[in-house]
């Protein structure tokens, strides 16, 4: 076969399941390649007013990070408030391949406007919070929402534009993406400083409205003669309830063993047992049930399907155990406040818009992704080695590079893979890729987010007990450290340069972390395939 002809190579079980979807999708709306190709200014318009709600998304993501330090002091919580992260993140694991087949029904338009609207919701009551469990559960809501605002953009952004431009769109898309992530950080510390924390949720409902506004204006509704409400029997329901519970299970594991209860406590012998038996349980769904399954596994045996899936799990594993300790090396460790703490880690993300042009543009000019995919791999292992290397001293010039290089990777990655993954299969099954790649997005940020407070709350604990546990009130001292990091630079001289030790031995075994995932990254980009990328929306 030549190498401008697309090899791809899927089971008879996918193909059926694939075959099945595409008979559904065929009755509710004209195929894509009878779809006639928007003009520019249209495309430009449309695009706009999607990538509001994405930048608010990654805003709302990031806001937290220089927030956790405040939220934990206010509610004496800090070994729980990774929950707040988590729990943002597992609504958008588990939401985000639902909206896909939702909006098959009831029409894209619908769904972004109740994705705007559970977003806002989200927002004014994590600004309510009277404690840390209430807004735990309101970032679920908001996750809800942001699932949504995510998955949907970039669905709807396929169905329209054909995959070789689609390249440069996902590289302005990452740019905007990470520019409200970027943004989330000093946003966030400078509203706390002058308002409080609860501001930065406030403060983002008015522009979720605007984008709910830009999105009804501009996007065509779904007609309403095309609806068939009997088609949600078809949304893999149970599935997704399995994969929550699995999620929710195995990081109540990991959130409590060596932080709350030993490892070797009863409780944990239970629930990681019983995390992976509902995994099994999803496993069994999917493969056996479903008929239209939320993660359609077995679409994993196609070689780039599987590489490009966990290749976006550990980038977004190994993205978040940096989004999330980078800040707080600098808090702990350099002593410097929340909100230039979320300043420093601006290189990151100016890499990675950088890294997603610069790769979309490649994409659009050579029709090819494979080898500016693997190169962005080596440079995020690259950058994290660097990161991993971070000292009390580290000079300003060397933060800011290790940082903006597994930026560059990044970009290029999160760009390269997605377009991998939609050239892998037929045109009519972008949908069901996309929901894959979204699945495997959300599950690997959680589990990241999870796993690395688990490292960072277990090491922090053994060297406080370590260095600091002959010495007098070093229970006091080590419960005090744990739930405030902000009470690093008030502590007595005798314990600060201890405690601030641990805090850099911690962070390292984050950042450790994220090395090995990196390369693990490297070795999934190297499995996937070469396709071409077509200039029309026929494929």
């Amino acid at each position: 076969m030549s190498e401008n002809e697309r090899e791809t190579v899927i089971d008879p079980e996918s193909v059926r399941l694939l075959n099945d979807y595409a008979e559904t999708e065929a009755e509710a709306a004209p195929a894509a390649e009878a779809q006639p190709e928007l003009s520019t200014r249209a495309l430009a318009t449309l695009f706009c007013s999607l990538y509001v709600g994405v930048f608010l998304c990654a805003l709302d993501g990031t806001v937290i990070v220089t927030l956790m330090a405040h939220i934990s002091s206010e509610f004496h919580e800090f070994r729980s408030v990774s929950w707040i992260a988590s729990a943002y993140l597992i609504s958008l694991a588990t939401f985000q391949p639902l909206y896909g087949k939702i909006s098959d029904i009831y029409g894209r338009r619908a769904m972004l406007l109740f994705s705007n609207g559970a977003f806002a919701v989200g927002c004014v009551m994590c600004g309510m919070a009277p404690n840390i469990w209430f807004l735990v559960f309101a970032r679920v809501i908001a996750g809800i929402g942001g699932g949504g605002l995510n998955s949907l953009t970039v669905i709807t952004m396929s169905d329209l534009v054909p995959l070789r431009q689609r390249g440069l769109l996902q590289g302005f898309g990452s740019l905007l993406y990470n520019t409200g992530a970027a943004v989330g950080g000093v946003f966030g510390g400078l509203l706390t400083e002058w308002l409080g924390w609860r501001w930065a949720f406030y403060i983002q409902v008015p522009f979720v409205v605007v984008s709910a506004l830009a999105v009804w204006y501009n996007l065509k509704p779904k007609p309403y003669n095309e609806i068939e409400t009997s088609r949600l029997k078809r949304i893999d329901f149970a599935g997704s309830l399995s994969l929550v519970s699995f999620l929710s299970v195995f990081l109540l594991a990991l959130s409590l063993g060596g932080s709350y209860v030993p490892w070797s406590h009863p409780i944990i012998f239970v629930l990681f047992p019983l995390s992976f038996a509902l995994l099994a349980v999803f496993v069994h769904i999917e493969t056996k049930v479903a008929v239209e399954p939320v993660l359609p596994l077995s679409l994993l045996k196609d070689r780039t399907v599987l590489g490009s899936s966990f290749t976006n799990a550990f980038v977004m594993m190994a993205c978040y155990s940096h989004l999330f300790y980078v800040p707080i090396y600098f808090v702990a460790v350099r002593g410097i406040s929340a909100t230039a703490a979320g300043s420093k880690i601006i290189p990151n993300f100016i890499g990675t818009g950088i890294g997603a042009i610069a790769t979309g543009s490649y994409m659009k000019m050579t029709g090819k992704y494979y080898r500016v995919m693997l190169t962005g791999s080596v440079l995020m292992f690259v950058g994290a080695c660097l990161v991993s290397t971070y000292g009390l001293d580290t000079p300003s010039v060397l933060q800011i590079l290790y940082l903006f290089v597994p930026g560059i990777g990044l970009g290029a990655l999160i760009t390269s893979t997605l377009i991998a993954l939609i050239a892998s299969v037929p045109h009519e099954f972008q949908a069901v890729t996309t929901s894959i790649q979204y699945g495997f997005r959300g599950t690997g940020s959680t589990i990241g987010v999870s796993m690395a407070s688990a490292i960072f709350q277990n090491v922090l604990s053994a060297k406080l007990w370590e260095r600091l546990g002959d010495l007098p009130n070093a229970a006091d001292i080590i419960t005090l450290v744990q739930d405030s990091v902000e009470e690093v630079t008030v502590l007595p001289e005798a314990y600060r340069p201890l405690v601030i030790q641990s805090y850099l031995d911690a962070c390292h075994g984050v950042f450790l972390f994220a090395a090995v995932l990196s390369f693990l990254i490297i070795v999934f980009c190297s499995i996937m395939k070469e396709h071409p990328l077509n200039t029309t929306l026929r494929r």
